[in-house]
């Protein structure tokens, strides 16, 4: 595993993304996927409250097994890293 993986996204991070996807891409709807294994609350919290959807690395792998994305949208803040895995 490298040092990237075990890493959380920071609300630092997310409040770069924040402030440049809709404003400066001129997103509709906008999704930060990583492959590090959380978000810290705060980065959550800040996902929520703009409406991003926030995927860590647990969230794409159900997606790389096939989950379809709008059965990953609700759990958008929740799994942080752990093993459970979204059902196809």
């Amino acid at each position: 595993m490298t040092e990237q993986t075990q890493r959380s996204v920071s609300s630092h991070g997310m409040r770069r993304f924040v402030g440049t996807v809709r404003p400066e891409h001129g997103a509709d709807g906008a999704s930060f996927v990583t492959t590090c294994r959380a978000f810290t609350r705060d980065a959550q919290g800040l996902a929520l409250r703009q409406d991003i959807v926030a995927v860590h690395r647990d969230l794409l792998g159900a997606r790389a097994k096939g989950a379809h994305l709008e059965r990953l949208i609700p759990l958008n803040g929740r799994g942080n890293g752990t093993t459970r895995r979204a059902s196809a």
